[in-house]
């Protein structure tokens, strides 16, 4: 046989194996739907308990090379006279191993199906619609591949709208993502370019990327690395200066260990900014660590399922699962810190950092009184006050008060940083090194100490009571 009969062979064995593919896939496909929506409707639950929040199948119109399916998403209201949102996808399905659409782009490994679906427009979602000039304001294209994992796109339509008290503008929204059938792993990174809204003041935000790489464990908990960075945020009010915030960072890395889960979250921005005047920038970080897995989902999932209106009508039952949940978070002695909390100007930076073991208490039900010394196993607070800093921020009342007089000004700037530094030593709440006013607090045992010496709880109460009275 030449070299052209044996392409031309092969073309009719794949053509045949294709063929009888689909048609395999096919007698398969309402199957495997049915499953995912079981998967999906379990996962829902664990999410959002005490939620009416379902998807079901509607319609399944069954072909040899594609299928087309309609689901319908509903949440029931919380109040007996608002009807259920429901929401309908339409879901054009190709079957497998090779979909028409992924050839054509020359996307050649085989996979199960291919599903190109989609919100169809309802009354509920006419608003939605007319916003997206009738286009679905939601579309998602993804492949099923024979192992389970799932890749594909999401896109969130372009929108303008305009009512009453404020018009925007919404530059849609585009994002790649890889999962499985299960949703044991996501990975996810997208961006949009800009939304814009118009009211009272003008609010614009350009460049929005996102990323998101989480795995479940055992106890439904997902776990892995996320960030959210915006280039720009900025606030105009008609006849003043734009208030600009450039490079806002917000990351966030959670890990299983030993002693439990820890969550490390981050966020930044990198200049403030006054028409074309820098402000300063700000940083803060905060480590939650020892976080009991199953006890940080169950108090996730009623709080998802408040956010909702999932209240029941056994309110009780609902108050005794979340104590449950909080005392079994508090048996595991959680810490909370505060790693670094600072804002940073021309002339100085000023740091807060904060760590707070928790323990449990005897009895949440114990007076405030009682409960904070069985609660807070230990305390340790450490603040920075930079003098420099505290000028600059007096100096930029000559942003807001034009007319002020640069001398002046500067006197002031600096009568403010001998106030605040004599007061915190006056008071004996802090001590003076340099251009820094240092303060630190710590607690344990049932013993406090303001910058190493003992104090009691209701002496400084008393001082900081008196630092308001002095304002």
């Amino acid at each position: 046989m030449n070299r052209a009969g044996i392409a031309a062979t092969a073309l009719v064995v794949l053509a045949a194996a294709g063929s009888a593919g689909a048609w395999f896939t096919g007698t398969r496909m309402e199957t495997v739907i049915q499953d995912n929506i079981v998967r999906a409707n379990q996962q829902l639950k664990d999410q959002l308990p005490d939620t009416d929040l379902a998807l079901e199948l509607v319609s399944l119109q069954r072909g040899i090379f594609s299928s087309d399916a309609r689901y319908r998403l509903v949440l029931v209201a919380d109040d007996a006279d608002e009807p259920p949102l429901e929401l309908l996808i339409s879901d054009h399905i190709e079957h497998g191993p090779w979909p028409l659409s992924r050839l054509t782009s020359l996307k050649l490994l085989p996979v199960m199906a291919t599903s190109h679906a989609q919100l169809e427009p309802s009354e509920q979602l006419a608003g939605l619609f007319a916003a997206s000039a009738g286009r679905s304001p939601l579309t998602v294209a993804s492949s099923i591949g024979y192992a389970n994992g799932v890749d594909g796109e999401l896109q969130l339509a372009p929108m303008s709208w305009s009512t009453d008290e404020v018009t925007g503008s919404f530059s849609g929204l585009s994002a790649v993502f890889r999962t499985d059938t299960a949703g044991e792993s996501i990975k996810v990174h997208g961006r949009v370019d800009s939304l814009e809204l118009q009211g009272g003041a003008r609010v614009g935000l350009a460049g929005v990327d996102f990323e998101l790489d989480r795995q479940r464990d055992a106890s439904g908990l997902y776990l892995g690395t996320g960030q959210v960075e915006l280039d720009q945020l900025s606030i105009v009010i008609e006849g003043e200066p734009a208030v600009v915030l450039n490079g806002l960072v917000q990351s966030d890395v959670s890990t299983l260990k030993e002693d439990g889960a820890n969550l490390e979250l981050d966020y930044r921005i990198g200049s403030v900014n006054y028409g074309t005047t820098k402000l300063g920038s700000m940083h803060m970080g905060w480590t939650l660590s020892r976080i009991d897995p199953q006890a940080m989902v169950d108090l996730a999932g009623m709080y998802n399922s408040a956010a909702l209106g999932g209240v029941p009508d056994d309110t009780k039952a609902l108050e005794e699962q979340f104590q449950a949940s909080l005392e079994r978070l508090l048996d595991g002695f959680p810490r909370l810190s505060l790693d670094d909390f600072s804002i940073r100007t021309t002339n100085g930076e000023s740091r807060l950092s904060l760590a707070v073991e928790l323990g449990r208490p005897s009895s949440l039900q114990l007076p405030p009184e009682a409960l904070l010394p069985e609660l807070i196993g230990s305390l340790e607070a450490r603040l920075v006050l930079s003098k420099p800093m505290l000028m600059d921020m007096v100096r930029h009342k000559a942003l807001f008060q034009p007319g002020t007089d640069a001398a002046t000004l500067e006197q002031e700037a600096q009568m403010m940083a001998e106030m605040v530094s004599g007061m915190a030593e006056m008071l004996q709440i802090g001590r003076v090194e340099g251009d820094n006013i240092l303060t630190q607090l710590s607690y344990a045992g049932g013993s406090l100490k303001l910058n190493g010496q003992a104090i009691e709880p209701s002496a400084l109460a008393g001082l900081l009571s008196g630092m308001k009275g002095l304002q």
